[in-house]
């Protein structure tokens, strides 16, 4: 028998998942972060100051930012398997805060400490992603975490459906992130009190950006 024959089409497309599951990758990524007054979230810092601007705004007018399901199905992987691993370790989910003097406070929630180690866990299509090694981001944002909670060690792991990567990070320069991230804090948090954007940061994740139309029309 030609098993090939019997295919009538095929999708890599998750729009084309059945109804229900659809629903559920929905209901799973529909809660929002709410953001507080004076305060910046740490995975703000590490991307476009630009789209974070505006995701603050659209928050503040009671706008609703409609995510395509196929942003929604990367908040769903990494939401499945927070569910399944942070609350195995007795301190997950810690939330921690960094004051910056006369500016805002930066705040990140660590996914678990483990033997004096600070864990992000992130979740990734392949092990292509991670070729070249941990994202940079990535790294100053676990860094970050390691720095303000006064923890020695750090550690990556990135998982995917075929295997788990898994990197630990030298934190002497966990300072240096600090300030760079300090810079970045006060860039936005002195655009949302003025209520201008912050410069563009063009990148490849540009034309992937739900404020892309803003953003290039130079609307605040």
């Amino acid at each position: 028998m030609n098993i090939d024959s019997l295919i009538t089409s095929v999708s890599d497309d998750v729009n084309e998942l059945p109804e229900p599951i659809k629903r559920h990758i929905e209901e799973i990524t529909s809660s929002e972060y709410t953001h507080r007054d004076g305060e910046v979230h740490v995975t703000e810092l590490l991307y476009c100051l630009r789209k974070a601007y505006y995701r603050r705004m659209a928050e503040k007018n009671g706008e609703n930012v409609e995510k395509e399901l196929k942003n929604r199905w990367w908040l769903y992987r990494g939401v499945v398997f927070d569910g399944l691993w942070t609350g195995l370790f007795p301190k997950n989910q810690v939330r921690i805060t960094h004051r910056i003097p006369d500016g805002p406070v930066i705040a990140g929630k660590i996914d678990f400490i483990y033997d004096d180690t600070v864990y992000d866990l992130k979740t990734i299509s392949n092990e292509y992603a991670v070729r070249d090694g941990p994202k940079g981001e990535h790294v100053k944002q676990v860094l970050f975490y390691a720095w303000v909670n006064n923890t020695p060690k750090a550690g990556l792991i990135y998982v995917w459906l075929g295997g788990v990567k898994i990197f630990l990070i030298d934190t002497s320069r966990g300072y240096e992130v600090v300030k760079e991230l300090e810079e970045r804090a006060m860039k936005l948090w002195t655009a949302l009190r003025k209520m201008e954007p912050p410069e563009r940061e063009e990148s490849w994740q540009c034309k992937y950006c739900e404020f892309k139309d803003i953003c290039l029309g130079g609307e605040s």
